[in-house]
């Protein structure tokens, strides 16, 4: 169904994909495109390793993210991730769009599933882990990353993405 008007969506085609993992490794792929019937709308149905915008795997950027939140220096990887401007990016970007996707969680949570996550029980977490908090009450989407299984319900509920 369409995340927009809730429309039939059909399949319209595919595209090229690749990421890279924590060895700098490539992996090639294809990513299902589909559009709305109704309202044209048109998404892509990405796993839940890739993350929109990204070359890296969802768990690379995650391992990073982690590591800086549990005051882990990141920057001493060497040939294993990304380059430290970028890792410094992805720490950065996540520290903006984290505190807007633990936001749109906690609405999210209270207005489809009418549940109530307090701020009490959030306060004092990182934001991987209050995002890993809140990913508990989704009743889908048990497995992979948090990153990931976070992305899909942004996109699903057509609030963006991390």
């Amino acid at each position: 169904m369409c995340p927009h008007c809730y429309g039939p969506m059909k399949l319209h085609g595919s595209y090229p994909r690749h990421c890279l993992d924590e060895n700098r490794g490539r992996h090639d792929g294809w990513v299902a495109q589909l559009c709305c019937a109704a309202c044209c709308m048109y998404q892509s149905l990405k796993p839940v390793f890739l993350m929109s915008h990204k070359h890296y795997k969802a768990e690379v950027i995650e391992a990073v993210i982690a590591d800086s939140e549990g005051g882990k220096n990141f920057e001493n990887y060497g040939d294993r991730a990304a380059d430290i401007s970028t890792m410094r990016r992805w720490v950065r970007q996540f520290k903006v769009r984290g505190v807007w996707a633990v936001g749109w969680l906690v609405s999210t949570l209270f207005t489809v599933y009418e549940l109530h996550i307090g701020s009490i029980e959030l306060r004092g977490k990182t934001l991987l882990k209050q995002l890993g908090r809140l990913l508990r009450e989704y009743p889908a989407l048990k497995s992979g990353g948090i990153l990931g299984r976070v992305n899909i319900i942004l996109t699903t509920q057509n609030s963006g993405f991390l």
